[in-house]
């Protein structure tokens, strides 16, 4: 539906259209035509800024000093945070003294959005924090406590094609150094009319999702039994000697 224009490309602007950009940037990335259709879509009918869910300023981590094993508290960095899931074998650790000193509000709490805002491909992972015991975020890291939509449903619109479009557009810097800033994210935009049913589509997206994993574990299972019958024909045995 957004599919990136293969470079180069020929594209024409007005002043008045680089004007109208809060950042007023006029690097080519802004016309591409994924980006236009997106905005024509979206200024079809009202919309908010997700600004607006967000009353109190973004939270990020600090940078810890780590220590080896896992003998004290989980650091999730943007490794931790893959398809909306956190992986706790690849968070890194600090001591339970260190923690001690951690800001309350960087100390997560149930249904805390986690979102990455730097590191190239690792912007705008997102996810709900929804694990027991104590934990915390790294620099990398922020935490986002909406008013007004459910984190999870916060979570599915950071997610989808609308939400990655804008990460993509509003992120900015070095090569392998890039950034979404906070300002930027605040001015994300989404359709009005979604908020009043983000719940049932949340609902039935989840449905579809977990038909999906089910699916995905069955095939992994079949794939596994294929490359077993491979193996045991290779060694010349039959299956029922193993």
């Amino acid at each position: 539906m957004f599919e990136k224009q293969k470079f180069p490309f020929y594209n024409k602007a007005s002043l008045m259209k680089i004007a109208s950009s809060h950042s007023l940037r006029c690097d080519s990335k802004q016309f591409e035509e994924r980006f236009e259709k997106l905005d024509n879509l979206l200024n079809k009918n009202e919309t908010f800024y997700l600004g607006e869910l967000l009353p109190d300023p973004l939270i990020k981590g600090s940078q810890p000093v780590y220590i080896e094993g896992t003998e004290g508290v989980p650091v999730i960095n943007t490794l931790s945070i893959q398809n909306m899931e956190i992986n706790t074998k690849d968070c890194r650790y600090i001591s339970d003294e260190d923690y001690t000193v951690v800001s309350e509000n960087r100390k997560l709490i149930l249904n805390d959005v986690l979102l990455t805002m730097d590191g190239g491909t690792s912007i705008g992972k997102a996810a709900l924090f929804n694990k027991e015991g104590d934990f915390t975020v790294d620099s990398h890291v922020a935490i986002l406590r909406p008013k007004g939509i459910s984190p999870k449903a916060l979570v599915y619109l950071l997610a989808s094609p609308i939400g990655q479009l804008q990460f993509q557009r509003a992120e900015s810097g070095a090569s392998g150094q890039t950034s979404v800033i906070e300002e930027d994210l605040r001015r994300f935009k989404f359709p009005k009319s979604l908020l009043d049913k983000i719940g049932d589509i949340v609902e039935e997206l989840d449905k579809k999702n977990n038909k999906i994993k089910r699916i995905k574990i069955k095939l992994q299972h079949q794939e596994k039994k294929i490359w077993e019958d491979f193996s045991f024909k290779a060694l010349g045995i039959e299956e029922t000697e193993n």
